[in-house]
């Protein structure tokens, strides 16, 4: 017979190792549930963080193609301005500490008819009466270097070179022009909805040959006094084309102490008067690599006057000269940009015509652009 107290202790035993498998299965079916409901966490936090990517790429997208129109915008602007400054400097500045240089070719054709008309010494019977065709040829070299003294101050210094011939004389001169210096200044800081204003002045020298102080049937390579001038100019930028415009005044001073034998008369001192000119086109961009600028120049002058021995004085008529011209330009490097300009005489004081060519130093490895 069996005791009562080891039946107790196997059914203690029995009921112990009930309880413990119960509460192992219910941890086991607890830890199913955890696990999967962390799945299902992370699943949706995948989830969630790829909408995120997507949404932030979405965005980004949306801001490239915001930035990129607008850098295309700026391209085009830039693109044409560039075009526009490359041929008319004198309407832009370059920035602080930036020299650059040009050099520019020009050829002008100035074409003439003169009467001959002699007369007998005791009548007024006329002798000789012929018509003489008179053609100049000038070729001229220039050198220019600017120089940001500020970003809304410019320096410049220009160095010619030229060689003339006279068809009817038979005569030819070659040698150095004027030197000039110039400055360009924006007094206002540029602004949406204003338009651009450069203020300019130059000072020109009189280091060439002057035609007061050789033979009066020799080439002058200057015209022979200083010269102060300034003005102003402006423009605007209206898709697809560069409106401007400008306007100057120069002041010739007084030159002294001549002595030119013109016929039976000595020069003793001459005056220059006073010149000034304005301008106004525009400038269009075909594409990245081609562009035309189209401009009309009026130019007078006013005041001269000779004076002579024995208190005699002469003033010569008023002279007024306009041309229209045409330049073309080709972007021949990212930035480099060569014009080539025609320009046709619209008055008889005018040269019939003046060819052109202009390119930045840098392509020659010369002068580059630094900063």
């Amino acid at each position: 017979m069996k005791s009562p107290w080891m039946n107790i202790s196997v059914l203690a035993l029995s009921m112990s190792a009930v309880t413990t498998t119960l509460y192992a299965e219910e941890q086991k079916s607890t830890e199913v549930q955890t696990e999967q409901t962390a799945q299902v966490d992370q699943a949706t936090n995948v989830v969630k963080d790829e909408s995120n990517v997507k949404a932030g790429d979405s965005q980004a997208t949306q801001a490239a193609n915001a930035l990129q129109k607008q850098e295309g915008d700026a391209t085009k602007e830039t693109n044409l301005q560039e075009v526009f400054t490359s041929n008319e400097r004198q309407y832009s500045l370059i920035k602080k500490g930036v020299i650059s240089s040009y050099y520019d070719i020009d050829y002008t054709y100035y074409r003439d008819s003169r009467l001959d008309l002699a007369t007998g010494d005791s009548t007024s019977a006329l002798q000789r009466l012929r018509v003489e065709e008179d053609a100049n040829h000038t070729l001229t070299n220039t050198f220019t270097t600017q120089y940001g003294l500020l970003d809304n101050v410019t320096l410049s210094a220009t160095i010619p070179l030229l060689a003339k011939k006279d068809i009817l004389k038979e005569k030819t001169a070659a040698g150095l022009g004027d030197i000039s210096f110039g400055a360009r200044w924006e007094p206002f800081p540029l602004k949406q909805g204003r338009l651009p204003l450069v203020l300019f002045g130059n000072l020109s020298t009189k280091t060439g040959d002057s035609p007061y102080e050789i033979g009066i049937d020799e080439l002058s390579t200057g015209k022979g006094y200083y010269s102060v001038g300034f003005g102003a100019s402006t423009r605007k930028y209206i898709d697809p084309v560069v409106l401007f415009s400008s306007v100057s005044a120069n002041y010739g001073l007084k030159e002294s102490g001549l002595n030119q034998l013109r016929g039976n008369r000595v020069l003793e001192s001459f005056d220059p008067g006073l010149s000034g000119g304005f301008s106004f086109g525009f400038a269009y961009s075909f594409n990245y690599d081609v562009s035309l600028t189209m401009s009309y120049q009026q130019s007078f002058n006013t005041g001269a006057k000779f004076y002579f021995k024995n208190d005699e004085s002469y003033q010569s008529a008023d002279q007024s000269s306009a041309m229209l011209s045409f330049a073309l330009g080709v972007r021949v490097s990212p930035e480099t940009i060569v014009n080539g300009t025609v320009a046709i005489g619209l008055t008889e004081d005018a040269p019939d015509v003046s060819l052109g060519l202009s390119f930045p130093l840098d392509i020659i490895g010369f002068g580059k652009k630094v900063r």
